[in-house]
């Protein structure tokens, strides 16, 4: 009943358009997002055909004989559409065990897309890869999150910081300059993580140009300086940040704080959730408890973006 296909770039379209119409995909899965770092993985994405028509999708890579799904995205399993049946899930998941043995893969990484971004109800695969893969949960990490339509209270040290912020006159806009905002997240990095970014701003500037309803920066200002920032992926239920920074003097005047007051409230409002992305490192293994708390201080609350594995 079904066949599966190797993604090739001559069907790039067919792959983005069926991106867009699935129930669980975001733009991280467009080939324009996904092949900004193709030199960086080895891609091995699937491309499932039913009776000849595309039925669903697997973003993925392959290093050495373990396949990932996909190492260059916070998250990345089966991409499916609103007529996908569970145990038609499951017979994919057969078959494409089957093909990976075949082509010598020998352990699968699978990282589930958190419900949080589905547009329906989509998590026929986790029942697949337990039923049929005995798949194991390998690694949990903690995102906080805010339901924007019933969000919590704001921790006070927040709330006062948000007025701190206002009354020194701190101005927050949406923004293009990513150069000037790179500069405060690289030093930020360096400075206290002696870190890099994920992006080098060529690529955010490459990204944002073609995707500038998805990506977007804003940004507070003193006397025009840019002295704290956030990028933001706005997909069509979830506004995720995906980089948050702010300089020394961002920090003394509590910039961030009525940075997310104006985003949150205000600019973004229309969206259902509001993700500031994960608090654990290590694989999940530890808690950063400093930087959870000034995220729950906002209303954040916990969502898990989990790792399954399995052998071949």
């Amino acid at each position: 009943m079904f066949e599966i296909r190797r993604y090739a770039p001559a069907l790039a379209d067919e792959w983005n358009q069926f991106v867009a119409a699935s129930k669980n995909g975001t733009f991280l899965f467009d080939r324009r997002y996904m092949d900004y770092h193709s030199d960086r993985f080895t891609d091995h994405s699937l491309m499932i055909y039913r009776r000849g028509k595309l039925y669903a999708v697997l973003p993925a890579n392959v290093d050495g004989d373990t396949l990932y799904s996909h190492q260059g995205l916070t998250y990345g399993g089966l991409l499916m559409n609103e007529r996908t049946t569970a145990a038609e899930v499951v017979d994919i998941f057969r078959l494409l065990n089957a093909t990976l043995r075949e082509e010598g893969i020998r352990k699968v990484v699978y990282k589930a897309v958190p419900w949080i971004y589905h547009k329906q109800p989509a998590e026929e695969d986790l029942y697949a890869i337990f039923e049929v893969c005995k798949a194991t949960l390998a690694v949990r990490n903690l995102s906080s999150t805010i339901r924007c339509d019933s969000p919590n209270k704001w921790y006070r040290i927040r709330r006062c910081g948000a007025r701190y912020a206002q009354k020194a006159g701190i101005q927050i806009e949406a923004s293009e300059d990513y150069v000037a905002f790179w500069h405060v997240l690289t030093e930020n990095l360096r400075l206290r993580y002696g870190l890099t970014p994920v992006h080098t701003i060529e690529e955010i500037e490459l990204l944002r140009q073609r995707f500038p309803e998805h990506i977007r920066l804003f940004v507070a200002k003193e006397h025009g300086e840019v002295i704290g920032g956030t990028v933001l992926y706005v997909t069509e239920r979830v506004v995720h940040s995906q980089y948050i920074a702010a300089n020394a003097r961002g920090r003394e005047v509590h910039a961030l704080d009525l940075l997310f007051d104006v985003v949150i409230r205000q600019s973004l409002k229309q969206y259902l959730y509001f993700d500031f992305g994960i608090s654990t490192e290590e694989y999940g293994t530890y808690l950063n408890e400093q930087l959870i708390y000034q995220k729950e201080g906002f209303g954040g609350r916990g969502i898990c973006y989990d790792w399954y594995e399995w052998t071949l």
